[in-house]
């Protein structure tokens, strides 16, 4: 009888704590306002093993939620990958792609009118209190006017505004209220000897404190500046606090074999980088060392959060989401420090949702990206979706993942970047056109990374599913070693069991689609719908199909993916940039190949798709907002 009521209760608990993990994800999904704490990194990489030297991270969110781990960057670069966070827009859409500059930064948000048409705002308008602290965007400084318009749609915030941005000692931050959008406070310069990331924790834990002591939802971000590198006034590499300086001497790069490696690869200028010497090796180890002891604040954040929540009874109905803006390359492919390229280190970042329905411990491959997370957000606080979103939500409960995991239909991320990279590390030295197109495209039997560069209309094809970390480029016209012959010529002409030559041409045309896509009208989680709209084609498989070979023969000569001049300061001209996919089809595109102009007028700065360059040094504000004074060491 003992052993009978055990059993039975027993059977009543499990049953009890089932059907109260099962209320939890129909609740999350019926609606309900759930409150969300967002912490975001700047520049955390994912691919060189940033988290495994996060043991509260590790703990409290990969343990106890869900690690999306094929997230993707849309660009690689913190202004315009910031922009797609909060708007759900890719940046051709957004329109801002670069940091600073006509093309960037909080004057081009501005311009867009972007600053009434982002998360903040919507969260504001459905009840929920909204709070920030830490770096919002690029360019927030006095000589932009954001002592005169700042952020809108915060309840409160503390920014960090102003040129010591990214001076992780003496960080400067305008304080912000509802009342005082268009009449905001001067920039706070008063934080002498205070460490930035320390006191980006302050501001976001009192607003914690302050929200979870009223009855309406809230959302609260806390972001610094942590890994980024120091620039500005003192240009370094990242500070670490001083309470962890040096504590972490064994933490080196991981020497995967695209860390400097023997044999060259990539296209262009990255081709052409010589191997890295023992000293620029030691370096950029001590960079790795800098970086984690300096995320170890972040872990700190962390653990605080979910201990203020726990402490006031919220843990059980927060999300909380972990990311970063971009990713970050150290020594892979014979690059220096930086970002900026299509290359996995660059755009896979990291991204760890805990809350409401959220498995615990589990780990997808699902395709996701930054332009996803404010359609998720709005569906934890049981809002609509936003018809310009060229995102959508990502699954967060068990059957939802489970869903999405076993859909026959492909996964999609667009990768896209303008502007420059900027190189003296190394042989080469100066800031070149690095503007291109990208997809991912996952599916049931391939892993397919597809790049097309403006300059020479150079082409990258990686088969990730045996080498994740891009070696091998699998596209026919890719570079060769004096005397030798590139893999497509060595025999490698399949991937996942088909032709390349027929394969490209697949691929391509769902990039066409994806670097033209656009809210419903050319919904960017459909490319096989708007190829074949008369047809149930889903993924690749589907569209290998023999029947469709004349359709993509006849699209892939006239409209492939190219360019035909490429700007060095971030502009969209949509004319250069080849053949677009509308609501009518595939248009073609692109101007006549124009020379170098070294005009004073940036509208005007441009080099030719023919790999026919001019000098392109460009000078870099004092301010450190141009990004690429330290990308890739200079």
């Amino acid at each position: 009888m003992i052993l009978y009521s055990f059993f039975a209760g027993l059977t009543i608990l499990l049953l009890t704590t089932t059907t109260a993990a099962q209320n939890i994800a129909n609740a999350a999904a019926a609606g309900k306002k759930h409150n969300v704490v967002f912490i975001l990194t700047d520049d955390q990489d994912q691919l060189m093993n940033s988290l495994d030297h996060m043991p509260k991270v590790q703990n409290l969110l990969i343990n106890e939620g869900t690690w999306y781990q094929r997230h993707y960057a849309p660009t690689a670069l913190c202004c315009p990958a910031r922009v797609s966070i909060w708007t759900g827009l890719h940046a051709h859409n957004h329109k801002v792609t670069d940091v600073s500059g006509k093309w960037g930064g909080w004057p081009k948000i501005l311009e867009q009118g972007l600053n009434s048409k982002y998360l903040p705002i919507w969260l504001s308008n459905n009840g929920y209190k909204t709070f920030y602290a830490g770096k919002l965007y690029n360019g927030m400084s006095a000589k932009n006017n954001v002592e005169k318009t700042t952020a809108r749609g915060w309840t409160q915030a503390d920014l960090l505004c102003g040129e010591a941005t990214y001076q992780y000692f003496n960080p400067p931050f305008q304080h912000i209220n509802s009342t005082n959008w268009n009449n905001p406070n001067k920039i706070n310069e008063s934080f002498k000897g205070q460490y930035s990331t320390t006191k980006v924790a302050e501001y976001g834990y009192g607003y914690l404190r302050e929200a979870v002591m009223q009855n309406d939802p809230f959302f609260v971000a806390i972001a610094p500046i942590t890994p980024h590198v120091q620039v500005g006034k003192n240009h370094s590499t990242p500070v670490p606090e001083n309470k962890y300086l040096g504590t972490r001497p064994l933490a080196n790069i991981s020497h995967m074999d695209n860390f400097n490696p023997v044999k060259r690869s990539g296209v262009n200028k990255v081709w052409d980088l010589d191997r890295l010497n023992k000293h620029q090796e030691h370096l950029l180890d001590e960079h790795y060392q800098a970086r984690t002891e300096a995320l170890l604040s972040v872990d700190d954040i962390v653990e605080q959060v979910v201990t203020i929540l726990k402490n006031n009874n919220k843990l059980d109905d927060t999300y909380i989401i972990y990311s970063s803006d971009n990713g970050f390359h150290l020594g892979q492919h014979r690059l220096g420090a930086g970002k900026k390229y299509a290359f996995e280190e660059d755009t896979n970042v990291p991204l760890i949702i805990r809350g409401p329905g959220v498995p615990k411990g589990r780990k997808t491959s699902i395709v996701t990206a930054h332009v996803d997370l404010s359609p998720t957000i709005l569906e934890m606080a049981g809002m609509a979706q936003r018809d310009e979103f060229d995102g959508r939500k990502i699954p967060i409960t068990a059957e939802d993942l489970t869903k999405r995991e076993n859909n026959d239909a492909d996964e999609y991320a667009n990768v896209e970047f303008w502007a420059g990279a900027s190189y003296g590390f190394h042989n080469i030295t100066g800031k070149f056109v690095n503007s291109y197109k990208s997809l991912r495209l996952a599916g049931k039997g391939y892993d397919i990374s597809y790049t097309v560069h403006c300059h020479n209309n150079s082409h990258e094809l990686y088969n990730l599913a045996n080498d994740r970390v891009e070696l091998r480029n699998l596209h026919p016209t890719a570079p060769a070693p004096a005397g030798g012959k590139n893999a497509f010529d060595s025999g490698d002409t399949e991937l996942a069991g088909f032709p390349i030559p027929k394969l490209l041409k697949r691929i391509d045309a769902a990039l066409l689609v994806l670097k033209s896509c656009q809210g419903n009208s050319i919904p960017c989680n459909k490319p096989w719908a708007q190829l074949h709209p008369n047809a149930n084609v889903n993924n690749l498989r589907d569209a290998m199909n023999n029947r469709w070979d004349e359709n993509y023969d006849n699209w892939y000569s006239k409209y492939k993916v190219r360019f035909t001049k490429c700007y060095k300061n971030g502009k969209i001209d949509i004319g250069a940039e080849g053949p677009q996919w509308t609501t009518n089809g595939p248009t073609d595109g692109g101007h006549a190949t124009v020379l170098f102009n070294d005009s004073t007028n940036p509208d005007d700065w441009s080099t030719p798709s023919d790999g026919i360059e001019a000098d392109e040094n460009w000078v870099v504000g004092d301010d450190g907002e141009e990004e690429g004074w330290w990308d890739d060491w200079e």
